[in-house]
């Protein structure tokens, strides 16, 4: 018997924990026009990208996971034997959590000597990812399923998430915003700053010019981040690899942050909602006894 831990594709890791740790990753679908791929099989974010850039009236359209998929996924464990966590994005963002807590009633009836946890992340990309290390690096520690899945749950609710916008046209395409809002933004070279409050992404502030940007962007995640130094602090960008490189040395520097987790680059369902020229910077606000301070 053993804990086996699915996500989902808006959980952004990097190929040194892809290589280390055994987990299953389900995808969503992202439509472009009138076909549907699957984030991380047949879609790159270059395709998105792509598509948004030479279609002015249409955008890419995510959708849930599809319930066979849940279903196939988690049963195949249980079958097995092996207790199953499931980390799905934020409920606020998409409703996979719902259907997949539905679903995993079901499974539990059918195999009542296993145990199942539908785990809501309230936060996506770099901030799942981090949520899940923590429950990987504690299996590894052979700690008992309640006090992963316990602390797993902590570490949603402590998750921040910060984001600086790269092209703020790409927030009107998609919806977040009016046109005009985009169009007199971009006019003034405002930059917002996004943020996850209670699994929701919201407008946190807007600041003229990328460089005051990301300096309020790096003073916001320190007051945040408070005392609580000793973590791992999570990055995803977008076609912007300069601004996280930064945001890696000022860290390093002026907090002594010696752990980073950083994702390649982000996913297709990622780049539909958050654009081109992104950076986002995930950590905690408050840590739990038993956090593994430990990469990769």
């Amino acid at each position: 018997m053993a804990i086996r831990f699915i996500v989902d594709s808006m959980c952004d890791t990097n190929s040194e924990v892809l290589n280390r740790y055994e987990f299953d990753i389900l995808p969503f679908p992202v439509t472009l026009d009138n076909k549907t791929y699957f984030d991380g099989i047949d879609i790159t974010p270059e395709m998105v990208v792509d598509f948004v850039n030479n279609n002015i009236q249409l955008f890419p359209k995510t959708a849930q996971i599809q319930p066979l998929d849940i279903t196939n996924t988690i049963e195949k464990h249980l079958k097995n034997g092996d207790d199953v966590i499931y980390l799905v994005l934020s409920s606020k963002l998409s409703g996979t959590f719902q259907t997949a807590t539905l679903l995993a009633k079901d499974l539990a009836e059918k195999y009542p000597d296993r145990k199942v946890a539908i785990v809501d992340a309230l936060s996506a990309t770099t901030g799942s990812a981090l949520i899940l290390y923590q429950g990987l690096k504690l299996n590894k520690l052979k700690r008992p399923y309640e006090e992963i899945v316990e602390t797993m749950t902590f570490l949603a609710r402590h998750a921040q998430i910060f984001f600086l916008v790269g092209d703020i046209k790409w927030l009107a395409q998609g919806g977040r915003i009016s046109r005009n809002a985009a169009m007199v933004g971009d006019m003034l070279k405002i930059v917002p700053l996004l943020y996850f409050k209670d699994g929701e992404i919201l407008v946190y502030e807007k600041v003229r010019g990328q460089k005051k940007a990301l300096k309020r962007l790096l003073a916001i995640v320190e007051e945040k981040m408070g005392e609580n130094r000793n973590q791992i602090i999570g990055f995803i960008q977008s076609t912007a690899p300069d601004l996280q490189e930064k945001a890696k040395k000022h860290f390093e520097k002026e907090m002594g942050i010696k752990n980073f987790l950083l994702p390649e680059k982000a996913g297709s369902t990622l780049t539909v909602h958050i654009g081109t020229n992104c950076l986002g910077i995930m950590f905690f606000d408050e840590l739990p006894d038993n956090y593994v301070n430990v990469i990769p």
